[in-house]
Protein backbone atom coordinates (compact mmCIF):
# COMPACT_ATOMS: atom_id res chain seq x y z
CA UNK A 1 0.00 0.00 0.00
CA UNK A 2 1.22 3.49 -0.85
CA UNK A 3 0.98 6.39 1.59
CA UNK A 4 1.08 10.17 1.27
CA UNK A 5 2.62 11.18 4.59
CA UNK A 6 4.62 8.16 5.74
CA UNK A 7 6.96 5.58 4.27
CA UNK A 8 6.81 1.91 5.26
CA UNK A 9 9.72 -0.47 4.80
CA UNK A 10 10.16 -4.06 5.91
CA UNK A 11 13.52 -5.62 6.74
CA UNK A 12 14.06 -9.07 8.26
CA UNK A 13 11.02 -9.07 10.55
CA UNK A 14 11.27 -5.35 11.28
CA UNK A 15 8.92 -2.70 9.89
CA UNK A 16 10.27 0.85 9.75
CA UNK A 17 7.65 3.59 9.53
CA UNK A 18 9.10 6.97 8.59
CA UNK A 19 7.11 10.14 9.20
CA UNK A 20 7.57 11.80 5.83
CA UNK A 21 6.65 15.49 5.87
CA UNK A 22 10.18 16.87 6.27
CA UNK A 23 9.24 20.29 4.90
CA UNK A 24 7.13 20.87 8.05
CA UNK A 25 9.38 18.84 10.38
CA UNK A 26 6.99 15.87 10.10
CA UNK A 27 4.15 17.71 11.81
CA UNK A 28 1.09 15.55 12.39
CA UNK A 29 -2.02 16.24 10.37
CA UNK A 30 -5.21 14.25 9.92
CA UNK A 31 -3.83 12.26 7.01
CA UNK A 32 -0.65 11.28 8.83
CA UNK A 33 -2.49 10.12 11.94
CA UNK A 34 -4.88 8.13 9.74
CA UNK A 35 -2.02 6.53 7.82
CA UNK A 36 -0.02 5.75 10.97
CA UNK A 37 -3.02 4.00 12.49
CA UNK A 38 -3.55 1.98 9.31
CA UNK A 39 0.12 0.98 9.07
CA UNK A 40 0.25 -0.06 12.72
CA UNK A 41 -2.94 -2.10 12.29
CA UNK A 42 -1.23 -3.92 9.41
CA UNK A 43 1.82 -4.60 11.58
CA UNK A 44 -0.45 -6.01 14.28
CA UNK A 45 -1.89 -8.65 11.96
CA UNK A 46 1.30 -9.56 10.08
CA UNK A 47 2.90 -12.53 11.86
CA UNK A 48 6.13 -12.05 9.93
CA UNK A 49 6.65 -8.65 11.58
CA UNK A 50 8.08 -8.85 15.08
CA UNK A 51 9.33 -5.30 15.75
CA UNK A 52 8.19 -1.82 14.73
CA UNK A 53 10.48 1.21 14.41
CA UNK A 54 9.18 4.79 14.17
CA UNK A 55 11.48 7.50 12.80
CA UNK A 56 11.31 10.89 11.12
CA UNK A 57 12.54 12.00 7.70
CA UNK A 58 14.94 14.93 7.47
CA UNK A 59 16.20 16.79 10.52
CA UNK A 60 13.28 16.20 12.90
CA UNK A 61 11.42 13.31 14.47
CA UNK A 62 8.11 15.16 14.73
CA UNK A 63 7.24 18.81 15.40
CA UNK A 64 3.87 17.95 16.92
CA UNK A 65 0.51 18.93 15.52
CA UNK A 66 0.37 20.90 12.28
CA UNK A 67 -0.30 24.46 13.48
CA UNK A 68 -2.07 25.44 10.25
CA UNK A 69 -4.47 22.56 10.78
CA UNK A 70 -4.97 23.60 14.40
CA UNK A 71 -5.84 27.14 13.32
CA UNK A 72 -8.37 25.99 10.75
CA UNK A 73 -11.24 25.29 13.16
CA UNK A 74 -12.50 22.51 15.41
CA UNK A 75 -9.76 19.94 15.96
CA UNK A 76 -11.52 17.71 18.48
CA UNK A 77 -11.63 14.88 15.94
CA UNK A 78 -7.89 14.84 15.32
CA UNK A 79 -7.16 15.10 19.06
CA UNK A 80 -9.28 11.99 19.61
CA UNK A 81 -7.63 10.13 16.73
CA UNK A 82 -4.14 11.02 18.00
CA UNK A 83 -5.09 9.61 21.40
CA UNK A 84 -6.15 6.39 19.68
CA UNK A 85 -2.79 6.32 17.90
CA UNK A 86 -0.97 6.37 21.24
CA UNK A 87 -3.18 3.52 22.41
CA UNK A 88 -2.52 1.59 19.19
CA UNK A 89 1.20 1.72 19.94
CA UNK A 90 0.74 0.57 23.52
CA UNK A 91 -1.67 -2.20 22.54
CA UNK A 92 0.56 -3.53 19.77
CA UNK A 93 1.75 -6.97 20.91
CA UNK A 94 5.23 -6.31 19.53
CA UNK A 95 8.10 -4.05 20.65
CA UNK A 96 7.98 -0.50 19.28
CA UNK A 97 11.18 1.55 19.07
CA UNK A 98 11.22 5.32 18.57
CA UNK A 99 14.38 6.39 16.75
CA UNK A 100 14.56 10.12 17.47
CA UNK A 101 16.95 11.94 15.16
CA UNK A 102 16.08 15.56 16.04
CA UNK A 103 13.33 17.66 17.64
CA UNK A 104 10.39 15.75 19.12
CA UNK A 105 8.03 18.36 20.48
CA UNK A 106 4.41 18.53 21.56
CA UNK A 107 2.50 15.57 20.18
CA UNK A 108 5.77 14.49 18.56
CA UNK A 109 7.34 14.15 21.99
CA UNK A 110 4.39 12.13 23.22
CA UNK A 111 4.47 9.95 20.10
CA UNK A 112 8.01 8.97 21.09
CA UNK A 113 7.07 8.46 24.75
CA UNK A 114 4.22 6.14 23.72
CA UNK A 115 6.80 3.74 22.27
CA UNK A 116 8.33 0.93 24.30
CA UNK A 117 11.94 2.03 23.81
CA UNK A 118 13.42 5.35 22.75
CA UNK A 119 16.83 5.72 21.11
CA UNK A 120 17.94 9.29 20.52
CA UNK A 121 20.72 10.95 18.58
CA UNK A 122 22.80 13.57 20.34
CA UNK A 123 20.89 16.09 18.20
CA UNK A 124 17.52 15.08 19.65
CA UNK A 125 15.48 17.51 21.72
CA UNK A 126 12.21 17.04 23.55
CA UNK A 127 9.57 19.50 24.74
CA UNK A 128 6.00 19.59 25.98
CA UNK A 129 5.46 22.93 24.23
CA UNK A 130 1.68 22.96 24.62
CA UNK A 131 1.60 25.83 27.15
CA UNK A 132 3.07 28.14 24.52
CA UNK A 133 -0.25 28.07 22.67
CA UNK A 134 -2.44 27.93 25.77
CA UNK A 135 -3.04 24.22 25.43
CA UNK A 136 -2.53 21.11 27.56
CA UNK A 137 -0.64 17.94 26.54
CA UNK A 138 -2.49 15.53 24.30
CA UNK A 139 -1.68 12.12 22.86
CA UNK A 140 -1.03 10.62 26.29
CA UNK A 141 1.45 13.21 27.53
CA UNK A 142 -0.19 13.53 30.93
CA UNK A 143 -0.02 9.74 31.28
CA UNK A 144 3.36 8.79 29.86
CA UNK A 145 5.42 11.70 31.18
CA UNK A 146 4.68 11.34 34.93
CA UNK A 147 5.15 7.59 34.73
CA UNK A 148 8.57 8.10 33.17
CA UNK A 149 9.94 11.05 35.15
CA UNK A 150 7.63 11.38 38.17
CA UNK A 151 4.82 13.89 38.80
CA UNK A 152 6.95 16.83 39.95
CA UNK A 153 9.33 16.70 36.99
CA UNK A 154 6.39 16.14 34.64
CA UNK A 155 4.67 19.27 35.93
CA UNK A 156 7.88 21.26 35.52
CA UNK A 157 8.30 20.17 31.91
CA UNK A 158 4.63 20.77 31.11
CA UNK A 159 4.29 24.11 32.93
CA UNK A 160 7.50 25.58 31.46
CA UNK A 161 7.41 23.95 28.04
CA UNK A 162 11.20 24.11 28.07
CA UNK A 163 13.40 22.18 25.70
CA UNK A 164 15.22 19.12 27.04
CA UNK A 165 18.38 18.08 25.23
CA UNK A 166 19.31 14.46 24.58
CA UNK A 167 21.67 14.10 27.53
CA UNK A 168 19.14 15.45 30.03
CA UNK A 169 16.44 13.29 28.45
CA UNK A 170 18.54 10.20 29.10
CA UNK A 171 19.35 11.33 32.64
CA UNK A 172 15.70 11.82 33.65
CA UNK A 173 14.44 8.68 31.93
CA UNK A 174 12.76 10.04 28.80
CA UNK A 175 15.04 7.98 26.55
CA UNK A 176 16.85 4.68 26.90
CA UNK A 177 20.07 5.59 25.14
CA UNK A 178 21.75 8.51 23.37
CA UNK A 179 24.09 7.80 20.46
CA UNK A 180 26.02 9.97 17.98
CA UNK A 181 23.74 11.15 15.17
CA UNK A 182 25.70 9.23 12.55
CA UNK A 183 25.25 6.00 14.52
CA UNK A 184 21.52 6.29 15.24
CA UNK A 185 20.23 4.17 12.35
CA UNK A 186 22.86 1.49 12.94
CA UNK A 187 22.12 1.31 16.67
CA UNK A 188 18.37 1.31 16.07
CA UNK A 189 18.47 -1.51 13.56
CA UNK A 190 20.88 -3.51 15.70
CA UNK A 191 18.43 -3.37 18.61
CA UNK A 192 15.43 -4.00 16.35
CA UNK A 193 17.01 -7.08 14.78
CA UNK A 194 17.98 -8.41 18.20
CA UNK A 195 14.40 -8.06 19.41
CA UNK A 196 13.08 -9.55 16.17
CA UNK A 197 15.04 -12.70 16.99
CA UNK A 198 13.53 -12.84 20.47
CA UNK A 199 10.41 -14.41 22.04
CA UNK A 200 7.66 -12.16 20.67
CA UNK A 201 4.88 -13.55 22.85
CA UNK A 202 6.99 -13.06 25.97
CA UNK A 203 7.61 -9.44 24.97
CA UNK A 204 3.88 -8.94 24.45
CA UNK A 205 2.98 -10.42 27.83
CA UNK A 206 5.59 -8.30 29.62
CA UNK A 207 4.49 -5.16 27.76
CA UNK A 208 0.85 -5.70 28.69
CA UNK A 209 1.63 -6.48 32.33
CA UNK A 210 3.85 -3.40 32.71
CA UNK A 211 1.22 -1.11 31.22
CA UNK A 212 -1.56 -2.50 33.41
CA UNK A 213 0.61 -2.37 36.52
CA UNK A 214 0.24 1.42 36.49
CA UNK A 215 -3.42 1.20 37.44
CA UNK A 216 -3.77 -2.20 39.13
CA UNK A 217 -3.24 -2.96 42.80
CA UNK A 218 -0.46 -5.44 43.61
CA UNK A 219 -2.72 -8.49 43.86
CA UNK A 220 -4.34 -7.74 40.50
CA UNK A 221 -0.95 -6.99 38.93
CA UNK A 222 0.35 -10.35 40.14
CA UNK A 223 -2.70 -12.07 38.65
CA UNK A 224 -2.04 -10.32 35.34
CA UNK A 225 1.62 -11.32 35.48
CA UNK A 226 0.63 -14.94 36.19
CA UNK A 227 -1.66 -15.06 33.16
CA UNK A 228 1.17 -13.84 30.97
CA UNK A 229 3.60 -16.38 32.41
CA UNK A 230 1.17 -19.24 31.83
CA UNK A 231 0.55 -18.13 28.25
CA UNK A 232 4.31 -18.01 27.63
CA UNK A 233 4.74 -21.59 28.86
CA UNK A 234 2.43 -22.72 26.06
CA UNK A 235 4.58 -21.21 23.29
CA UNK A 236 7.13 -22.90 21.06
CA UNK A 237 9.63 -20.21 22.04
CA UNK A 238 9.42 -21.20 25.72
CA UNK A 239 10.13 -24.83 24.90
CA UNK A 240 12.99 -23.76 22.64
CA UNK A 241 14.41 -21.48 25.34
CA UNK A 242 14.39 -24.25 27.94
CA UNK A 243 15.92 -26.79 25.56
CA UNK A 244 18.59 -24.34 24.41
CA UNK A 245 19.55 -23.60 28.01
CA UNK A 246 19.84 -27.30 28.85
CA UNK A 247 21.79 -27.96 25.65
CA UNK A 248 24.06 -24.94 26.24
CA UNK A 249 23.29 -23.29 22.89
CA UNK A 250 21.75 -20.06 21.65
CA UNK A 251 17.95 -20.32 21.30
CA UNK A 252 16.30 -19.84 17.91
CA UNK A 253 13.02 -18.09 18.64
CA UNK A 254 10.27 -17.97 16.01
CA UNK A 255 7.87 -15.58 17.72
CA UNK A 256 5.22 -18.22 18.49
Amino acid sequence: MSYETIQVEKREGVVIITLNRPDVLNALNRKMVEELRKAIADVATDETVRVLVLKGAGRAFCAGGDVKMMASGDISDIIAEAAKLALDIQNLAKPVIASVNGPAVGAGCNLALACDLVLASDNARFSEVFVNIGYTPDMGGTYFLPHLVGPHKAKELIFTGRMVDANEAEKIGLVNKVVPAEKLEEETMSLAKKLAEGPTVAYAMAKRAIMRAFWLDLASALDQELLGCIQCTKTQDFKEGINAFLEKRKPKFIGK
